[in-house]
């Protein structure tokens, strides 16, 4: 522990791309696994659907419930931290503040625009949170995959990877949506269904399944002809082409409410927390030999804290709200609130590490790739 009784942080940002060690280490050893869960999962849900069997609702929270503790409401609980692990600063108590101080500001701000428009509220954490989700799926491309993208090839992999998780359900499955919309504005006051009636239209849904399609379609097309004209990065196309194929299936077909929470633990709050653990060198380390356990439980030590005051947060919220929100809808709007700060902490993250600078990863993976 350091003077200020903060976690000893001062390490360096890992470079982009990964070296070879520790990009097979993560794909082999993190995410791999991760994914053949969500893929047993799938193929659960295929055979349940087959069979005419339905998941009870309360079977398709546990993902939810265990995301308090797991993974998922704890993947932003070292932002605060964020700034002298990049070496930013040499000064922790002045970071810490400076990030405090901006969650509470921005965190407030959100609160208030939900408390006076919820529907409003609600467009805005779904447009965010599709910025966000894929601007993880970014990262993994440009550090782990070593596949430097242009900036609209960048922005495309933003927005088809973070569109998936937010659009898929909204067509497939548009009776949850709407319940999931309603319970979560409701949560600041009652929604009447007819208010938002016009948006799950059969032909707004259709439309958007087309232009979506189309967007992703034309994204792997053109993903298809620079894989083409750069061998060394087909197989990498290869896993980016599978794992876009296997979201879109499963968030067609695995139930809307346990297909997010299941993304929200396992894809998107474990692919940060590997980012965080990277700049650690003794986690880094551990990864890059093939140890990924340690890494997780020093985050979990870290980040327990700040994880006890946000589930704090969450019971004064569920207590105070004045709608008619479910327990779900209640911990949407707390994660509604703390999204805003936290994607603002890892766009900073972004800059620094030049997830966006093309030239900078252009050379890198020539490096690599020599």
């Amino acid at each position: 522990m350091s003077s200020a009784g903060l976690p000893e942080v001062t390490t360096a940002p890992a470079d982009l791309p990964l070296d070879g060690a520790l990009r097979g280490a993560v794909r082999g050893r993190v995410l791999r696994p991760a994914s053949l869960v969500l893929g047993a999962v799938l193929v659960a849900c295929v055979a349940l659907r087959a069979a005419e069997v339905q998941l009870p609702p309360a079977v398709q929270l546990v993902p939810f419930a265990l995301s308090l503790v797991v993974f998922g409401l704890p993947h932003g609980a070292l932002d605060h931290l964020v700034p002298v692990r990049m070496r930013a600063t040499a000064r922790a108590p002045l970071s810490v503040f400076v990030v405090v101080v901006a969650y509470l500001v921005l965190g407030s701000a959100t609160a208030v625009l939900w408390w006076a428009a919820p529907l409003v509220g609600f467009a805005g954490f779904i447009a965010l949170t599709w910025f966000h989700w894929g601007q993880g799926d970014l990262w993994v491309r440009q550090s782990v995959e070593t596949r430097p993208a242009s900036v609209p090839l960048a922005v495309a992999t933003v927005v088809v990877r973070g569109g998936i998780p937010m659009l898929v359900p909204f067509v497939t499955q548009p009776a949850v949506y709407r319940q999931v919309l309603l319970d979560t504005a409701g949560v600041v006051r009652h929604v009447p269904p007819g208010d938002v009636a016009a948006v799950f239209q059969p032909t707004v849904r259709v439309a958007v399944g087309v232009v979506f399609a189309a967007t992703v379609l034309l994204t792997v097309l053109v993903e298809a002809c620079s894989a083409r004209a750069h061998p060394a990065q087909r197989r990498g196309f290869g896993r980016d082409l599978g794992a876009t194929l296997f979201l879109v299936a499963f968030f067609a077909v695995v139930p809307a409410v346990l297909a997010v929470g299941l993304y929200f633990c396992l894809w998107h709050a474990l692919r940060h927390i590997v980012r965080l653990e990277l700049l650690d060198p003794a986690s880094a380390s551990d990864l890059r030999a093939g140890h990924p356990v340690r890494p997780f439980l020093r985050f979990a030590r870290d980040a327990w804290p700040v994880t006890a005051i946000a589930t704090a947060m969450l019971v004064a919220l569920a207590l105070l709200r004045r709608g008619d929100g479910s327990p779900l809808g209640v911990y949407l709007a707390l994660i509604a609130a703390l999204t805003v700060p936290h994607v603002a902490v890892v766009a900073w993250m972004d800059r620094r590490q030049g997830v966006w600078g093309v030239r900078r990863h252009r050379r890198e993976a020539r490096r690599v790739e020599g």
